[in-house]
């Protein structure tokens, strides 16, 4: 069935014992994401994820469908997260078709399908199953992003004002994974539980240094992107000693990546570098390092480092080693390769 982005955690919730499989897909890959969170967060105290991308449901169409009847070493129960790149839906098909028509219920399976449409073969067979649901998530409003604030911060037991939630939202440009961050961090400092609700006083957001961490996640990931490996190792340095969110990271090089995407995409089209990094919709601030990163990454490679980025939240789930360790390794790879490029 089709539902509503804002209403399928809820619908979801309800009724988990009878929906087998649920798809995110559309044009907001941060929203999917969020989502998908929000879906498995019960399920994570009690149960074992299982992560698998395209490469896992290739090789046989019915991997997906074993895996959601495969039982856990320990007789737990499981769930399995599919995370899907732009363009890769069509090539799973056949494995969440296969899992679709299987007479066995099995675990719940949750595939993340960015820029995959509503309109496809595959989510009109997801649309018509009385046991999946899909959801379209566009890009997120400011109004949008607010009231999902408010909510997610009831459920931390955060009394939130409109006012913080609005500025929450604009501090994390409207994406809901780096507004969680947030609301916990608040949640955390106040001490505050669904049993024990707290309300955050009007200057809990600077007194955390929401912006300053924000900005220093933005020195790590520009020199990393420019190819200045001294000034990276610096910024590394500082990160160590001041502690930062991997996922918080992971999520604004995204948005900093899909960003240098559409711009990269007008340059291919003939645009001057100088002159599509400086338009006035670029905030003033990142404009040098747009027209720096623009002359040393090409569409193809900037694909390709979203892909990668995507693929390093996963092992920072999935991994034995220490978040902090993979995500300096990745860093220190990207900058060694903008360097050779520029």
């Amino acid at each position: 069935m089709k539902v509503k982005p804002e209403e399928i955690v809820r619908r979801f919730h309800a009724a988990a014992d009878q929906c087998r499989l649920v798809l995110l897909c559309g044009p907001n890959v941060t929203r999917c994401q969020a989502l998908v969170d929000e879906l498995v967060k019960p399920l994570a105290q009690s149960s074992e994820r299982v992560d698998l991308t395209i490469s896992d449901v290739t090789e046989s169409a019915a991997r997906l469908n074993d895996e959601a009847n495969s039982a856990s070493l320990f007789g737990d129960k499981r769930y399995i997260v599919l995370r899907l790149n732009s363009g890769e839906a069509v090539r799973a098909t056949s494995a969440i078709e296969t899992l679709l028509a299987s007479a066995s219920g099995g675990d719940p399976v949750f595939v993340i399908a960015p820029g995959m449409g509503d309109k496809t073969a595959l989510a009109k067979s997801i649309i018509a199953a009385p046991d999946a649901m899909i959801a379209t998530c566009y890009e997120t409003s400011p109004e949008q992003a607010a009231a999902a604030i408010v909510t997610m911060a009831k459920t931390e037991g955060l009394r939130l004002s409109r006012e913080m939630a609005q500025e929450i939202a604009a501090l994390t440009s409207n994406d809901l994974v780096l507004a969680r961050l947030e609301v916990e961090k608040i949640a955390l400092y106040l001490d505050a539980t669904p049993e024990s609700p707290q309300t955050p006083e009007s200057d809990v957001l600077a007194l955390l240094g929401a912006e300053n961490d924000e900005e220093d996640i933005g020195l790590l990931i520009h020199a990393a992107l420019n190819g200045d490996a001294p000034r990276l190792a610096q910024e590394i340095a500082a990160s160590r000693a001041q502690g930062i969110s991997e996922i918080g990271l992971i999520r604004i090089m995204l948005r900093h990546l899909t960003k240098l995407a559409e711009l990269r995409s007008k340059v291919d089209n003939g645009g001057n570098v100088d002159s599509v990094a400086g338009h006035p919709s670029v905030f003033f601030k990142e404009q040098k390092h747009f027209k720096r990163q623009l002359r040393i990454w090409s569409s193809a490679h900037i694909a390709r480092l979203i892909d990668r980025i995507l693929q390093l939240e996963i092992a920072l789930k999935s991994s034995g080693q220490p978040d902090q360790v993979l995500l300096e390794e990745e860093l220190l790879l990207i900058a060694r390769k903008a360097a050779r490029s520029r």
